[in-house]
């Protein structure tokens, strides 16, 4: 079986799109030996928008890439693969096999409606039989967007109280062309209930950190917005891993008013979120470049809740005025504030890897949250010395949200987290 299974992993850091994407998909496939691919992921940082864009970087990898082969992606912070860390490039996982059935789905409107969405993927899916015992999903979603907003552009701090609760109201309406929240955690909980036998890796993709924009690949197209499946049936074992680096500071906030769909905490303790929170973490957030400072220092303090006994990370996307804007729902009115922890994240990655290598892993896929690229510092290559010694093929992209479901654990969307996605020999 073992001289069955080939796995190729592909890297381009040329700046032409349609050229990089020809020799991703050349560096991959060779590694398969003249074997047809059963699927094909493309992970990309957004700089290809700008050196022929991204059509032209799928159509490179079409012009070597078998006719017919499932593929999807997206774009992505950074990613990690057998060749190292990197912020700039392109980078494509492959897999050949012959005891393996493939589909792919794909759901529009994500953000507008979620719901729609992952029933059009899941009924692009249930179409393909499946004929082997072991089965699992790589899910692709959107992550949020910064509104752009009237006399504004996209910003994503608003010190203006009265502006900051104009533009609130205004959240709903740009949902619905395709800015605001991605929806994430609701679209995991739906593809739960849909495969309540799967687990399910999910990452969202993302630009360079900046929230502007960010795109999916599927097939040959595209797509913006949009829900991506790979649904992957084989006799192959499967290992899943999470890992989390966040520790309880002992801090609480409670929440005293939040908006009807939970996205949006106005208050704690009966004063301005912001306020309150600012202060506690004595941080100074300024209007003039907050797109980069926001995410900077907010990557050190999470907020999180407890659901289901599981800590539930939220990330703060936007502040409007007093208002924090959240990509997740809050679903409870108590936060507790986090801190990342590195040695925490070392020591569950030493413990994967160590499992993995037990049980002979030839294939790894993963979603590190991009605030690995900042957190972790130096410390991410010590990662990537630990996966290379698992000898598999693998790739992280470095995403905007980490979704994970597993039948015994439930369905959970996370940040500060990797989960890891191992197949057996």
């Amino acid at each position: 079986m073992k001289e069955d299974f080939k796995a190729g992993v592909g890297l381009s850091r040329k700046w032409d799109a349609r050229e990089a994407g020809r020799e991703v998909a050349e560096t991959a496939l060779e590694k398969l030996d003249g074997e047809k691919p059963k699927f094909f992921l493309l992970f990309s940082t957004i700089p290809y928008e700008k050196y022929g864009g991204f059509q032209e970087l799928l159509n490179g990898v079409w012009e070597v890439l078998p006719e017919g082969t499932p593929l999807i992606g997206g774009t992505v912070a950074g990613f990690m693969n057998n060749y190292g860390c990197y912020t700039r490039g392109v980078t494509a996982l492959t897999v050949a096999y012959p005891n393996m059935d493939v589909a792919v789905g794909v759901g529009k409107n994500t953000k507008r409606d979620p719901r729609g969405a992952t029933k059009s993927a899941y009924d692009k899916l249930i179409s393909t039989p499946t004929s082997y015992p072991n089965n699992f999903i790589i899910e692709l979603v959107a992550t949020a967007v910064i509104p752009k907003l009237p006399s504004v552009g996209q910003k994503n701090v608003i010190l203006s109280k009265k502006i900051g609760d104009t533009f609130v109201k205004l959240l709903p309406t740009l949902e619905k062309i395709g800015y605001g929240f991605d929806r994430a955690d609701e679209i995991i909980e739906l593809l739960a209930g849909y495969f309540p036998d799967r687990v399910i890796v999910g990452g969202c993709t993302m630009d360079d950190n900046k929230f502007l924009r960010n795109y999916q690949f599927v097939d040959k197209d595209v797509t913006e917005n949009s829900l991506a499946l790979l649904h992957v049936s084989s006799d192959l074992r499967k290992t899943v891993h999470t890992i989390t680096s966040y520790t309880l500071r002992g801090e609480r906030f409670k929440i005293t008013r939040i908006s009807r769909d939970r996205h949006v905490v106005k208050e704690f303790n009966g004063e301005g979120a912001r306020t309150a929170l600012l202060r506690r973490l004595n941080l100074h957030i300024e209007e003039k470049e907050a797109v980069y400072s926001l995410y900077k220092n907010i990557y050190y303090y999470p907020l999180a809740y407890y659901k289901n006994n599981t800590l539930r990370p939220c990330m703060i996307g936007l502040i409007y005025g007093e208002n924090l804007i959240f990509g997740n729902r809050i679903e409870s009115n108590e936060l507790d504030l986090l801190a990342v922890s590195v040695d925490k994240a070392i020591q569950q990655i030493e413990r994967a890897v160590q499992n993995l290598e037990n049980k002979n892993t030839c294939f790894i896929y993963g979603v590190a949250c991009e605030t690995y690229v900042e957190t972790l510092g130096s410390n991410i290559y010590r990662v990537h010395r630990l996966l290379e010694e698992t000898n598999a093929a693998f790739v992280l992209p470095f995403v905007a949200g980490e979704s994970i479901y597993i039948p015994e654990k439930g369905a959970h969307h996370l940040y500060e987290s990797i989960h890891l996605l191992g197949l057996n020999i």
